[in-house]
């Protein structure tokens, strides 16, 4: 079925809500005239991709890296719309990496773009065997149930690992890297190659007095329906009761409880040792298609301490993770393949992690991707 393009609409118009939104009329015109058309590309260093089309026309996007959480100030935003409109398509893209991409139609055009950027103290880079990405969510900054604050973790590891995404130190294939603050993983996804989830690392205690604030006025109420502050509770460790002088109390299992905060969500009157906040760290998840498929990702250490400014421990651990990988995997092996092809128990015997109850994997097949999917059909 073809797809009909028109051109863009008036502002105004882009006020309609009209669903679904017609992406295209906000396409530049060499995207849209070229749309379905692109039968090559090739790659200009890290971070500048040339888009060859059937036509014959070209475009380069080169993607910049972002701090954490996409938060840049109104006056580097306006730099940024100016080198946009001065060598670029007048357009930029934000990407689901918190990259920023621009858009040009020369290679000339292109390397300036990356030079006023990197004048900014942007660095460019990303595709192909790199880092892609260090995603975060906001924790601290607007959120009112995270553990830990993921985008200084976020930083620190930036910092470390740069030289991963511009491309002067090589990877056997794409990574990604995806900080958490909270079990809610909205820092991106659980399926990443590197995952860092903020936890609180004990069951939680509630407080003998706010708590009260969360439950029913009397027992009677019980019988109509549980409260949110048990409802939630994802493994049944929150239990809420009637008392004898006819008010409501509450107990938290600790043998069942997985630390998750979903209690926090709906309740802040709960108690937590600060000693005991740390994060855990998932590895060899991915999206793609690519190797064996999509996959979730493995919890290899499932806590450590959590010490700013410089979070050695969790960039000992990232290191050590990475520099496993990197000195034996094949190239274009990504890290969920090269645990794949090792195994789980050796891949965590060379981190040098000991296993218990709380990190105990199984091995796993994810041989489920669309190409075999195609392939049984």
């Amino acid at each position: 079925m073809g797809m009909s393009l028109t051109v863009t609409p008036e502002p105004r118009d882009r006020m309609n809500k009209r669903l679904p939104m017609p992406f295209s009329t906000q396409l530049p015109e060499i995207i849209r005239n070229n749309y379905g058309k692109w039968v090559d590309r090739r790659f200009h260093g890290n971070g500048i991709i040339e888009h060859i089309s059937e036509t014959g026309d070209r475009v380069f996007t080169i993607k910049v890296g972002l701090p954490p959480n996409s938060r840049v100030s109104v006056d580097t935003l306006e730099k940024f719309i100016e080198i946009a409109d001065k060598y670029g398509l007048g357009v930029v893209r934000a990407t689901r990496g918190m990259n920023l991409e621009f858009i040009t139609d020369s290679l000339d055009k292109a390397l300036k773009i990356k030079e006023e950027v990197e004048k900014l103290g942007f660095p460019v880079g990303g595709w192909g065997a790199s880092l892609w990405h260090i995603t975060s969510c906001t924790a601290y900054l607007t959120c009112t149930t995270a553990v830990v604050d993921a985008p200084s973790i976020t930083q620190v590891l930036y910092n470390h690992l740069k030289p991963f995404f511009t491309g002067e130190e090589k990877l056997p294939a794409k990574l990604m890297i995806f900080v958490a603050g909270c079990p809610n993983i909205c820092g991106g996804t659980l399926a990443g190659d590197i995952v860092i989830v903020g936890h609180y690392g004990q069951a939680p205690r509630p407080d003998p007095e706010k708590i009260k604030f969360c439950l029913p006025a009397s027992a009677e109420a019980l019988k109509r329906a549980v409260p949110d502050v048990a409802a939630v509770c994802p493994v049944g460790a929150i239990k809420v009761f009637g008392k004898p002088d006819g008010s409501v109390g509450i107990e938290v299992d600790e043998r069942k409880c997985i630390a998750c905060s979903r209690c926090k969500n709906v309740c802040d009157y709960f108690d937590w040792d600060p000693a005991k906040i740390g994060v855990a760290v998932f590895v060899g998840g991915k999206t793609s298609n690519t190797g064996t498929g999509p996959r979730l990702p493995y919890k290899v250490i499932p806590w450590l301490p959590v010490n700013p400014p410089e979070y050695r421990e969790i960039v000992a651990a990232v290191r050590k993770i990475i520099d496993v990988w990197r000195r034996e995997a094949k190239p274009g092996e990504r890290l969920g393949d090269f645990i794949d092809r090792i195994g789980i128990d050796e891949f965590m015997n060379r981190l040098g992690v000991p296993r218990t109850r709380h990190n105990r994997c199984e091995e796993i097949s994810w041989n489920f991707g669309v190409r075999q999917f195609i392939t049984y059909m």
